[in-house]
């Protein structure tokens, strides 16, 4: 048996700047601008200040990637701030259950042990606010819309108080129900399938997750992101992230294409690779060590 680790990761605060009470205060200081309907006009490009997230929640960034080039804005703070240790509060049945896709993703040998994103499928919420690109937002009487890069998603979130469908409707990015509390827009998210990853980690959830996001406007190029996901099947208690969404003020900026071509074939050469190391007795944990927290 071999042990892999990629690098240490030292734990910074760079999110504790903002939250919650330093959020609060400058969203307390600044006066928005408002749509005809009243609502603060956050339309434009935005970008996540949290990409490494995207890598692991509870770590960050991969310390062996290349930085990302060539985007605005994308940095790698600590974005859990609850609880305390920073660790995803999964239940003992469940963190067993991750600790096996972490082996998995060591020496993947089916479909399943590689990252849903890799394999080009949505990225779910919160995972789509972190993942690597841009996001903009559209705002119409009675609803915001964001259009993300990452493979096209994109979500309608009805703001005129209407119910969510049934329970046995299962959706990719779960279902969106927003409102406006002064400058914060409110989302509530149900009706999930249990088929994303909040990260490439193998930080799975259930069909029970129920996600509220809380988007505020906090200056004219910031959004003060904060999130908690409680999902009863997987987690012992509901836990929270936070991070800032920073205005993309790249002059000329569209939405870039992000897809998949025909004939592209990762995901079948990392399961190729994965299954020549098991054969020849490579196994291991895919992990990071971390320093100070």
């Amino acid at each position: 048996m071999t042990h892999r680790t990629f690098g240490l990761m030292v734990a910074t605060v760079a999110v504790v700047g903002f939250w919650p009470a330093a959020a609060a205060g400058q969203a307390g200081r600044w006066s928005p601008p408002r749509l005809p309907d009243g609502q603060p006009d956050m339309q434009g490009h935005w970008i996540s200040d949290a990409v490494g997230a995207a890598h692991s929640v509870e770590d960050g960034r991969d310390p062996d990637a290349d930085t990302i080039q060539g985007r605005v804005g994308e940095h790698n703070p600590v974005v859990i701030v609850s609880p305390p240790d920073g660790r995803i509060p999964y239940r003992p049945e469940a963190a067993a259950r991750r600790e096996r896709l972490l082996r998995d993703i060591f020496t993947p040998t089916r479909f399943e042990h590689v990252d849903p994103h890799v394999r080009a499928l949505l990225d779910g919420v919160p995972r789509n606010n972190y993942v690597p690109g841009g996001m903009q937002i559209i705002q119409t009487p009675g609803m915001v819309a964001i259009l993300y890069e990452s493979n096209h998603a994109y979500r309608v979130i009805p703001i005129d108080g209407r119910p969510h469908p049934p329970q046995p409707v299962k959706l990719w990015m779960g279902d969106s129900r927003g409102r406006w509390e002064g400058d914060t827009l409110v989302v509530d998210v149900t009706n999930f399938n249990e088929e994303t990853w909040l990260d490439s980690h193998g930080s799975f959830h259930s069909d029970a997750l129920h996600v509220v996001e809380r988007w505020t406007y906090a200056g004219p190029d910031r959004i003060d992101y904060e999130v908690t996901l409680d999902d009863p099947k997987a987690f012992s208690r509901p836990w929270t992230i936070a991070f800032r969404v920073n205005r993309n003020k790249q002059k000329g900026y569209e939405v870039w294409e992000d897809t998949r071509w025909e004939g592209e074939r990762d995901v079948e050469h990392i399961l190729l690779g994965g299954r020549k190391d098991k054969a020849a007795g490579i196994t291991g944990i895919h992990q990071h060590r971390r320093e100070g927290r």
